[in-house]
């Protein structure tokens, strides 16, 4: 990639390191590197970032991994060594962020605190990703994806406060990812006008919490006594099955309504009071699904899709983990790259979600192996060929 930013690579030539096990600093990292950054992972010596045996897997590196590692470059070294920790300092020195999402206090106790990072270079912008934050009573205690759904109301609203559900993918973990990536490009925004890098905290449960807010607790945003109330707007949303798979759609405009009855046969139900309006509807959301339930059930997806096509309603047929690579707008879109690296093989991942210039961008590159990239970059840091030597020969530092 360039070194040089352009619309196309508008991170080009920012050097990032990432300290990181999991997801949430593996996916912001990948995303920045998507944008033209480059990326050092730096990872335990024995078995690397967990996130590598965790799920499918060839050769020793998950898919989990893959999608969140690509194009990165690894270095396996013991931080609990001194080198180690010299590693670290060096790439600080010459980077424009590091990210880390260990435990609060644990760099420090490394010796790699954001104080002591940024003495060595001022411009730096140090990100430190945490489960619950750096206060509070639960500073110190692990956080994975689940754990943030439970405490940020999201097991609630899945499961409509009655009973608790979680979202069945990395939610937390991914949105954190997204909200740091999001902070990371502002704060080299901000040191582009002051000449200064900073220190930057995100907690997972923060992020989600946020992330959660604007929808899922609309109806719990306004306290007066005067505030009229309704469900959040997600309760009203459909999955409706027909008799040889099924539909997602909004259904919401008085005119969408009025296709709806015309084709489950109730048009009796336009001149029923609890279905005059959107208000209405929605407050008698269970009598409506029922409406919309019972009477599709015996329809075919393409017998319901044309309908709702033709009064504009928005609507897609709800496609499974098996058929969603197949979808045409998809493979029209060419949102996901099959391409063939050495160790994973033959592989599918989602291009980059933004088209800078309007233009489609790639990032079809492999993820390192474990330390890959071990003796490379500790060259460019300038240790010599007998402390490289002597490092991976007493298995402080580890190559693929």
């Amino acid at each position: 990639m360039s070194e040089t930013p352009s619309a196309e690579q508008p991170l080009a030539g920012v050097q990032i390191v990432e300290l990181s096990t999991m997801v949430t600093c593996s996916l912001a990292a990948m995303t920045l590197r998507s944008q033209g950054a480059q990326v050092i992972k730096v990872e335990p010596v024995r078995g690397g970032d967990p996130m590598r045996k965790l799920g499918s897997q060839k050769n020793g590196t998950s898919a989990l991994f893959h999608n969140c590692n690509r194009g990165k470059r690894s270095l396996a070294i013991n931080l609990k060594h001194e080198m180690g920790v010299e590693a670290v300092k060096r790439l600080a020195a010459r980077a424009d962020v590091v990210l880390n999402n260990y435990r609060p206090g644990v760099m420090t106790q490394l010796g790699l605190g954001s104080d002591v990072l940024r003495a060595l270079n001022p411009r730096l912008i140090n990100v430190a990703v945490t489960g619950f934050g750096t206060r509070g009573p639960l500073r110190d205690r692990p956080a994975y994806d689940h754990v943030i759904q439970g405490i940020a109301g999201i097991t609630g609203l899945q499961g409509g406060d009655d009973e608790f559900a979680f979202v069945r993918m990395l939610m937390c973990d991914k949105v954190t990812a997204y909200t740091t990536a999001q902070a990371v490009t502002a704060a080299l925004l901000a040191r582009h006008s002051t000449g200064e890098g900073q220190h930057i905290d995100i907690s997972m449960l923060h992020a989600c919490l946020a992330f959660m807010w604007p929808d899922g607790m609309m109806h719990r945003t306004l306290h007066d006594d005067d505030a009229f109330q309704m469900p959040p707007i997600s309760e009203s949303y459909q999955t409706i099955q027909g008799s040889d798979g099924a539909v997602a759609a909004s259904i919401l405009l008085d005119h969408h309504w009025e296709t709806v009855l015309t084709l489950v046969g109730r048009e009796e139900l336009r001149s029923d009071p609890r279905f005059a309006t959107v208000v209405s509807r929605f407050m008698h959301l269970g009598e409506f699904s029922s409406v919309l339930k019972d009477g599709m059930r015996h329809l075919k997806v393409e017998e319901i899709m044309t309908a709702f096509e033709a009064a504009d309603i928005p609507s897609a047929p709800c496609e499974s983990r098996d058929t969603v690579t197949r979808n045409v707008q998809i493979e029209t879109l060419g949102l996901l790259e099959t391409y063939v690296t050495e160790n994973l093989g033959r592989l599918t991942s989602p291009a980059p979600p933004i088209q800078f210039a309007g233009i489609d961008s790639s990032l079809a590159e492999p993820s390192p192996s474990l330390g890959e990239h071990s003796v490379e970059v500790m060259t460019e840091l300038g240790f010599t060929e007998s402390q490289v030597g002597e490092l991976l020969e007493s298995g402080k530092l580890a190559t693929a």
